[in-house]
C-alpha cells in the first residue's frame, strides 16, 4: 500500500505542476520504480489520475463540510486547507480551469454536485446570521458570492505572487468582510 501512495502522491504533484501532460516515465523514477510496477496498481495512467483527483475531492469538500461551524469558521477552514501546500492550490486550478477530457462526465460533476451543495451549506449560513441579527438583511446569494470571490481571490493571489502565506492577514480581512455585510 506504501507505494500505490507514493504513485499517487507523485501523480498529485506532478498534475498540479504539468496536468495531464507528466507521464508515468516521471511518476516511476520520481518514486523509484520501474514504469511497469506502476501497472500493479493501476491499469493505467487514466485510472490512476482518476484516483488521485477522486481521493482530493473527498479530502477537500469532506473534510472542510464536517468541521464547518459558522460562516467564519468555514473561511478559516477552507483557507487552512489550501495553506498545506502550494501543490494543493496548483491543483484545485489546473483540475479547474483545465479539467482533463476523460473525466469531464465523471468526476467534474462530482466536483460541480458537491459545490453546488458546498454553496447551499454556505447560503443556509448566511440566511441563518441575517435571521438573528448577524448581518443585515440583503440577497444571500450576493453575500455568498463575495465570501466565495474573497476566498478564490485569497488563493489565486498566493498562486500568482507566488505568496507562500496564505494566511498572511487573514483576520483581518475577515474583519473587514465581515464589517461589510454586517
Amino acid at each position: 500500500m506504501e507505494t500505490k501512495q507514493k504513485i499517487m502522491n507523485s501523480a498529485f504533484r506532478l498534475f498540479a505542476e504539468k496536468g495531464n501532460e507528466f507521464s508515468l516515465t516521471e511518476v516511476a523514477n520520481e518514486v523509484g520504480i520501474k514504469k511497469a510496477s506502476i501497472y500493479a496498481h493501476f491499469a493505467s495512467k487514466e485510472v490512476l489520475l482518476y484516483e488521485v483527483i477522486d481521493q482530493e475531492i473527498y479530502e477537500y469538500f469532506f473534510e472542510i463540510d464536517e468541521k464547518r461551524r459558522d460562516l467564519k469558521s468555514t473561511f478559516d477552514m477552507i483557507l487552512n486547507y489550501y495553506s498545506r501546500s502550494k501543490t494543493k492550490r496548483y491543483f484545485w486550478k489546473r483540475l479547474l480551469l483545465f479539467p482533463p477530457a476523460a473525466f469531464e462526465m465523471t468526476l467534474m460533476q462530482k466536483i460541480t454536485r458537491l459545490t453546488e451543495q458546498r454553496y447551499e451549506i454556505i447560503r443556509d449560513l448566511i440566511q441563518s446570521d441575517m435571521d438573528n441579527g448577524m448581518i443585515r438583511r440583503q440577497a444571500p446569494e450576493t453575500v455568498l458570492y463575495s465570501f466565495l470571490s474573497m476566498i478564490h481571490g485569497l488563493v489565486s493571489i498566493t498562486i500568482i505572487y507566488e505568496s507562500e502565506d496564505l494566511k498572511i492577514n487573514q483576520d483581518d480581512i475577515w474583519q473587514n468582510f465581515w464589517n461589510g455585510i454586517k
